[in-house]
């Protein structure tokens, strides 16, 4: 029993130790071979030239230049004038929003306002007393502590109704309180449709005072150290539309993904329109180990990513790691590759198919 146990465990081990340092024979062929079969030689080279790695990015205006209004309490959208994209000038009114605490805020500043208007007649009132030496100055301070208290919640109430968009003087349109614009340019943001719900401080209009154009990209984490700021980016017809400008360091939790934002630098970038999904290139960066190969000089088998490396007599199939896929090109690191050296590109298959040994016994 004891042999037969250590006979199944040098069989496992055995299996072990080929799969993980499974190596492939030389394959022997000419260069009439070569020719027939549709293969050629390439140089493995540690530069990129192709478009780079592809990702998705969405079109938006700088925020840097603009105007935005905020919420502190949720709303619903009520009534809608304007839409994205469209042209805006200050004061215009954009959409019409409602809410309980909207309502009630509203009450309160009109209540405060009130009383505001009482305590400021008031004061002024005994000022006059007190220069006429009638009352007492402590008296007249009094009053004007008690005016300037409701003239400082008056302030407050007025600057979070501001927030919303709303105009004190000019609040409600026909179904609630109107947002109007708070300078003139091009609305990136705004509500989408009647009834939608806007959650409490959040964004919900912003308006662009400037043409310039980024891309929000989104890259996953494995790739977060081949992208850098300043990093080429180009459209899917390989022009320089763009570069990298920032790189986000947080990362999103639902995506497991980091976000950069690409700065649109050319004329290119005026046919985008804000809210449009591109593809986009990325060259990015390569670690200082790894190699470039293109992707018709690279064939999986099985779990093995093979490249060819020619020797005098043929070629030897050699075992690479590979790192990312890029446009028509694989980064790829082994220590049996460096720079400079040769290897098939072309119809791989065939290679393949001399290693698995197909056609053998025709």
């Amino acid at each position: 029993m004891k042999i037969l146990v250590a006979f199944f465990t040098f069989l496992i081990t055995l299996s072990i130790t080929s799969l993980s340092a499974h190596t492939y024979k030389p394959i022997t062929v000419s260069q009439k071979d070569m020719d027939y079969m549709g293969l050629t030689t390439t140089t493995v080279d540690e530069n990129y030239t192709g478009k780079g790695i592809p990702f998705s990015a969405v079109i938006d205006f700088d925020g840097k230049e603009g105007y935005t209004r905020t919420t502190s309490s949720e709303v619903i959208v009520v009534n809608i004038y304007k839409k994205e994209g469209q042209k805006v000038k200050k004061g215009e009114k954009i959409a019409e929003i409602s809410s309980n605490e909207l309502s009630n805020l509203f009450f309160e500043y009109q209540n405060t306002l009130s009383k505001y208007n009482v305590a400021k007649d008031i004061a002024l009132k005994d000022k006059k007393l007190f220069e006429e030496g009638v009352i007492s100055e402590r008296e007249a301070q009094a009053s004007h502590l008690a005016m300037n208290e409701f003239k400082l919640k008056l302030g407050e109430i007025t600057y979070t109704l501001t927030l919303f968009g709303i105009d004190v003087n000019n609040p409600r349109g026909k179904y609630g309180f109107v947002v109007r614009a708070n300078g003139s340019g091009t609305l990136s943001v705004a509500p989408n449709y009647i009834g939608q719900k806007i959650p409490a401080y959040s964004p919900f209009i912003r308006i662009s005072t400037s043409k310039k154009l980024l891309a929000t990209i989104r890259v996953p984490l494995s790739m977060k150290d081949n992208i850098s700021v300043g990093d080429v980016v180009m459209d899917s017809n390989g022009n320089v539309i763009g570069y990298v400008g920032t790189v986000s360091v947080v990362v999103d939790k639902n995506s497991n993904s980091i976000s950069a934002i690409a700065n649109i630098t050319n004329t290119k970038g005026s046919d985008y329109k804000v809210g449009e999904i591109i593809e986009v290139y990325i060259s990015g960066s390569i670690p200082s180990n790894a190699f470039v190969v293109p992707t018709d000089a690279i064939i999986k088998n099985n779990n093995d990513y093979l490249v060819f490396k020619k020797t005098k007599t043929g070629f030897l199939p050699i075992n690479v790691n590979v790192l990312e896929e890029r446009d028509n090109a694989f980064i790829i690191t082994s220590p049996e590759i460096k720079k400079g050296t040769s290897i098939a590109s072309g119809s791989l298959v065939t290679l393949k198919g001399i290693i698995n040994g197909v056609g053998e016994g025709e």
